[in-house]
Formats: structure tokens, sequence, C-alpha cells
């Protein structure tokens, strides 16, 4: 029973990082089609952060995480590299702001010696790349693909259901992801409803 238990969240595991890396093929599709036009700033910041997030969840132990951070670090990286042609932002003072605000959870969760504390300055400083992903989908909603944001939301309901164990630091990353992509699609929804007005 137990056996079968780890083999049940180890293919949630699998599913949730394969998820998460094939939400942004529909993302790439809309920017090669140019009504997608990724934040710049927040994919690198996405991206560098799944790098150390996938790192630090590895060596704290937490699979679950660690392969959906994986996922995300294979197709946010993805995202970036597209976005520097076909993507917006970068020169700003909340750019740069958010970009200063993501080294220093870089460096926190390199130094740092708990794996703990790594992970929370990743999920802080991930706060403020989605910030700027949001602003920018309450503006231009259409600029946002939102089907991208649904199915890595959903990567992360399913990693959480992965977690071998509910405790803070297995569960934090998982519920930070899941809680990002809700926040996005909220940002989507009501640049909608206010064009619609």
């Amino acid at each position: 029973m137990i056996a079968l238990q780890i083999l049940h969240r180890a293919h949630l595991a699998a599913l949730s990082a394969l998820l998460t890396a094939a939400c942004v093929v529909p993302y790439l599709r809309d920017i090669a089609r140019g009504t997608t036009r990724p934040q710049r700033v927040s994919w690198f910041i996405y991206a560098v952060l799944s790098i150390v997030a996938a790192v630090s969840q590895f060596l704290a132990g937490e699979h679950a995480g660690a392969y959906l951070a994986s996922g995300s670090a294979i197709g946010f990286t993805a995202v970036f590299i597209a976005s520097i042609r076909r993507g917006e932002g970068g020169a700003s003072r909340l750019d740069q702001f958010s970009l200063a605000l993501a080294s220093l959870g870089v460096v926190l969760s390199i130094v740092v010696e708990q794996p703990m504390i790594a992970v929370i300055a990743v999920v802080m400083a991930e706060q403020s790349a989605t910030f700027l992903t949001a602003a920018k989908a309450s503006r231009d909603p259409a600029s946002e693909t939102a089907i991208t944001w649904v199915m890595d939301g959903l990567a992360g309901i399913i990693a959480i259901a992965a977690v071998p164990s509910f405790t803070p630091s297995e569960l934090l990353y998982p519920i930070h992801h899941t809680c990002v992509n809700l926040f996005v699609l909220g940002a989507i929804t009501r640049g909608r409803r206010a064009l619609a007005v």
C-alpha cells in the first residue's frame, strides 16, 4: 500500500513537471503569431528563480516541488528567450526594482544554508515578477495567453497532491506556484471586463 502511494505521488510529480513545461507551448505559439507579448523582466526572473527553486527543492529533498520547478525552468527559459525579440518591458523603474529584488532573492537562496529559507527568498522574489505581468495583463489582457496560466496553475495543484507529507517546506512552493497563476488569471479577467464596459 505504501509503495503504491509513493508510486502514485511520483507519477503526479512527473505529470506536474510535464504540464508546467508544456503550458508554454500555446504561449510560444501566440508569441510567434504576435498576439502574446511577454513581459521580459518577468520571464527572466521566472526562469532564473525556477532554476534556483529546483536546486533548492532537490537539496531539501522536496521532490514534488523540485519536479514542478524543473518543468518551470525549462518552459520559462524558452519564453524568456522568445521575449527578447517579441516581448515588452525591461527599462522602467518598476522593472529595475523587480530585477533588483529578484537578484537579492537569488543571492539569499544561494548564500543561506537553510533550503527552506532559500525557497522563501525565491517565492518573495517571484512575487515581484508576477506583479509586472499582472499589471500588463490588466492593461492589455489580449497580450497574454490565458490557457498557459490555467495549465500552469493546474500543474501547481497536481504538485500539491504529489506532496508526501503536508509540511510547510513541502507545500510552500507548489501552493505559491498555484497562487501566482491564479493572480495573473484574475488580472486578465479584470482587464477583459474593463475593456468590455
